[in-house]
């Protein structure tokens, strides 16, 4: 009887564990933990290796775990999925790892991890795997600023969204776009993506990137004059991230909010923001977000004339954003060295039905 019953017992609580990474990662964590002993009682090494996946992408979305830690997880997760033959589980358990790389600045780490992953997609044509990477890659360029190659390679996850069910994946993609489109200046593009994003949330209980579909109405609402309308859009995507562990998505939220309020003239509520977005960025921790909210407490000290407290962020941000240019520049990470890879692993690996088919997608 317990036989039977034990599996099923693991099983159920998988499904459990898996609902809750985004909004209660501590309570997967004590799950996961307790499926793993389970699992290993039994020599279900599949029920372990989904166990430790969920304890990387619970310590992922703990910014109060050490940055060694998630990366160790996510590593061990990594292994054991390939020890295992567990394709699904690797898939998972690399975009996780690439993903706290990228989270902790570690541009060059995040760029072989996502590529391995890619390589590895094309060979066994693994549509979501491939998807993953794109998605990965395509922040890379965003975030080094190259944001036609990051709109390029976004565009390589359209031609797979059929063969992907995760709707979550869908919803990411399109707001990737979005992204990409606005900082672009193209603007009906970016609303038409993000009104893709926003049709398919219905099929969901949640989705991690709501919040993010909101944030980016947002800016196109600013652009419009509309900074009321704005301000709501805001203030709704902060209320969703309430109980979401996008951290990421917060502290950018916190700092569209604090630089709409500046715009306002209310140069207290922009501080708030702005003090909210830094204290959240530097539990991530995230340089790149540290050194944004330094920024936007430096420009909202002037506007309140406290010029003290502004040069004092002023310094703080020139000295984190060196510090990122220089371990880029310590790491070879470029745009172009980003372009050349990617080019290279396409080249060896991709069929040509599907290479023609991306292009033809661009």
């Amino acid at each position: 009887m317990g036989f039977y019953d034990l599996r099923a017992e693991i099983e159920q609580m998988l499904l459990i564990a898996r609902a809750l990474v985004y909004t209660d990662p501590a309570e997967t964590l004590r799950l996961a933990q307790f499926i793993s002993f389970r699992a290993q009682s039994i020599n279900d090494a599949r029920a372990e290796t989904q166990a430790t996946l969920l304890i990387a992408l619970a310590f992922r979305a703990t910014p109060s775990v050490a940055e060694g830690v998630r990366e160790h997880m996510a590593e061990v997760a990594c292994q054991l999925a390939q020890h295992y033959a567990d394709d699904e589980s690797w898939l998972t358990a690399i975009d996780c790892h690439a993903d706290v790389a990228y989270d902790i600045a570690n541009y060059a780490k995040a760029m072989d991890l996502w590529l391995q992953l890619l390589k590895r997609s094309l060979a066994q044509q693994w549509p979501e795997g491939m998807a993953r990477a794109y998605i990965g890659l395509g922040k890379l360029f965003f975030i080094s600023e190259d944001l036609a190659s990051s709109l390029a390679t976004h565009l390589k996850v359209a031609p797979l969204l059929a063969q992907i069910c995760d709707k979550n994946l869908h919803i990411c993609h399109h707001i990737n776009i979005a992204a990409a489109q606005l900082h672009l200046n193209h603007d009906t593009a970016a609303q038409l993506a993000l009104d893709r994003a926003e049709a398919l949330l219905c099929e969901l209980p949640f989705c991690e990137f709501e919040p993010e579909l909101h944030y980016y109405r947002a800016h196109l609402l600013r652009k419009a004059g509309q900074q009321n309308l704005a301000k709501q859009q805001l203030e709704r995507a902060l209320a969703l991230s309430a109980r979401s562990c996008n951290h990421w998505g917060k502290v950018v939220n916190m700092i569209a909010l604090g630089e709409l309020h500046l715009e306002q003239q209310q140069t207290h509520a922009s501080q708030y923001f702005m003090q909210q977005a830094l204290d959240t960025a530097t539990e991530i921790p995230a340089k790149y977000l540290v050194q944004l909210a330094h920024a936007g407490l430096a420009k909202s000290y002037a506007a309140s004339g406290q010029t003290d407290l502004e040069f004092t962020h002023w310094q703080q941000h020139f000295a984190i954003y060196e510090e990122i240019k220089s371990n880029n520049q310590r790491q070879q990470l470029s745009s172009s060295k980003l372009s050349d890879l990617l080019r290279h692993v396409e080249q060896e690996t991709i069929p040509n039905s599907c290479d023609n088919q991306a292009h033809h997608q661009q």
